[in-house]
């Protein structure tokens, strides 16, 4: 059974992109407070910033009608074991339960800012590092059997009312691009000091790769099921490189990141997962890189998302609470 339900980001169809483009979009303002909104919307009367992140929007589609297929059909309709239906199609739900609270995942929490880092500083007590890592560890194990060293951060990002972070990721997008030289924000996942020694490491013999995974869960104080905005996916064997555009996204992390966004076609497939509850799990591939496989291949691996209006969500549903924690899994 499938939905059709509106998805935002998508690249707009006559929009021409050629390998030395890669729009900038910066949203300090959501994360700067009143200065930084100040600053960016309001200097000369508004920033060359603000100008070229308003252009490059432009770009993009709004409200994209989609078919969205309800993925617990799916993943219980394709006969799969959990590892088998996650390597075919890049995401998988499981049953897991936590013993994290919601203080735990509150003192967790990054808080995405344009000039302080999300990591906690080394020492700092870590919920997520000390209780749910060593809860997901054999999970990873299990949906990766090559799996060598895992690198569990400090921080997960836990959104919803309560907490710093009360925006939601609506926009089409892939956290991560599709190279290793996307990385150059994004190597302190794999827990190497420098991008150098993260380029150095996938050159080790005993390295045949690098994966990072994202656990997309609900999490406490949230009651549940997920009614309001949930989590829409997309099965990246129906998505074709040459549709991916990578952009630089500056606003959450210092010094900016790079991202992805993807231009819609009708033969990608679309899926979410409804009534999650707080002991289930999604893991989600966001960047995967194997030594011996040409990147990029016809179709990626990895999983563009978005969160999306469900049509059937009221306003007297329960705002959902939830926490991404992405995993850098170095393979053998």
């Amino acid at each position: 059974m499938s939905e059709t339900v509106p998805l935002t980001g998508f690249l707009k169809a006559d929009v021409q992109v050629t390998p030395q483009s890669k729009p900038t979009y910066d949203y300090s303002f959501m994360t700067g407070g009143l200065l930084s909104c100040f600053t960016y919307f309001c200097l000369p009367p508004c920033s060359s910033t603000c100008l070229t992140t308003f252009r490059n929007m432009s770009k993009l589609e709004a409200n994209k009608p989609v078919e969205v297929a309800d993925a617990r059909k799916k993943q219980a309709e394709d006969g799969l074991n959990e590892r088998d239906f996650f390597n075919k199609h890049g995401f998988v739900l499981l049953k897991h339960q936590t013993r994290m609270t919601a203080e735990d995942w509150l003192t967790s929490t990054a808080v995405p800012s344009a000039k302080k880092p999300l990591e906690k500083k080394p020492g700092e007590p870590s919920a997520v590092r000390d209780i749910y890592a060593q809860e997901i560890e054999p999970v990873i194990r299990e949906l990766l059997p090559n799996a060598n060293d895992i690198f569990f951060p400090a921080s997960a990002l836990r959104r919803g009312p309560g907490g710093p972070n009360t925006h939601y990721g609506v926009g089409v997008h892939q956290d991560y691009g599709l190279h290793p030289e996307d990385m150059k924000s994004g190597y302190k996942t794999g827990g190497t000091d420098s991008y150098e020694d993260f380029l150095e490491k996938l050159k080790r013999e005993d390295t045949a790769g690098f994966s990072i995974l994202n656990f997309w869960r609900p999490v406490l104080p949230m009651a549940g099921p997920v009614k309001s905005l949930p989590l829409a996916l997309c099965d990246p064997s129906t998505v074709e490189a040459k549709d991916c555009l990578p952009i630089e996204v500056h606003g959450f992390v210092p010094g900016g990141q790079q991202s992805l966004i993807l231009r819609f076609r009708k033969d990608q497939k679309w899926y979410y997962y409804p009534n999650m509850t707080t002991d289930e799990v999604l893991v989600f591939r966001a960047f995967h890189y194997e030594r011996d496989v040409k990147v990029p291949n016809r179709h990626i691996r990895t999983v563009f998302h978005a969160a999306f209006n469900h049509p059937a969500t009221s306003p007297q549903d329960e705002k959902r609470c939830s926490s991404e924690y992405r995993v850098g899994v170095w393979l053998k």
